[in-house]
């Protein structure tokens, strides 16, 4: 499991209209489906999911990570200690507090982690955006190499413009060195980059219960 949502799954059951989040200043969020609810379609529940992983800790990708907290957490030292540092105001320790003694934790201590061992899951290091930030690098029969970027960009534009990143990073230049890096690896083996926060490429994805092969 990648990302573990924007909204926990009780506000979206409390507001069947819709519950709202603000991502910044101009834009908001809104959550009609649960996690929980996807995955059901597809025949699982949290409980029943071995491994999962978050991009970073802010907010919108860690709402549900209570749920999860009898699976294989595959984590990074520097991202773990981030997520409870004091004064942290980019982050929600209660959408994770049941992680925090967490026994079932695999430490990430390396550039790549092969979650299977096969190369069909990569997890891959991309600081900057926060102290432990990573990508999830997919190999599917079908549609081929995929990467979920996280918060590495958040506008398409961002990289066709060559635009720096925003000074809210929690490293402006260690985000920079990680851009270069996945842009060249990207390139190298030929994987196709989906940014998580472009809502208009997103709306064109298919979703729970379809699927990618």
């Amino acid at each position: 499991m990648w990302d573990l949502g924007v909204i926990p799954d009780r506000d979206v059951d409390a507001q069947p209209q819709g519950a709202r989040a603000s991502l910044n200043a101009a834009i908001d969020a809104v959550v009609t489906r649960t996690l929980s609810s996807q995955l059901a379609q597809i025949g699982y529940r949290p409980a029943d999911i071995t491994y999962f992983a978050f991009s970073h800790a802010h907010i919108d990708h860690s709402a549900n990570a209570n749920e999860f907290a009898a699976s294989t957490w595959l984590a990074r030292p520097a991202e773990r200690a981030f997520m409870w540092a004091d004064n942290n105001t980019r982050v929600n320790p209660s959408f994770y507090s049941e992680l925090k003694n967490s026994k079932s934790v695999v430490t990430i201590d390396k550039d790549e982690y092969d979650v299977f061992g096969d190369r069909r899951v990569v997890i891959k290091s991309a600081p900057g955006h926060t102290p432990g930030h990573q990508a999830l690098v997919l190999k599917l029969a079908a549609t081929g190499l995929v990467m979920l970027s996280g918060d590495l960009y958040h506008y398409p534009q961002e990289r066709t413009l060559r635009r720096a990143p925003p000074d809210n990073e929690a490293d402006v230049r260690q985000s920079a060195a990680s851009r270069a890096m996945i842009e060249e690896y990207l390139q190298k083996t030929k994987t196709k980059l989906w940014i998580e926060h472009d809502f208009a490429a997103n709306a064109k994805l298919k979703k729970s219960p379809a699927y990618y092969e």
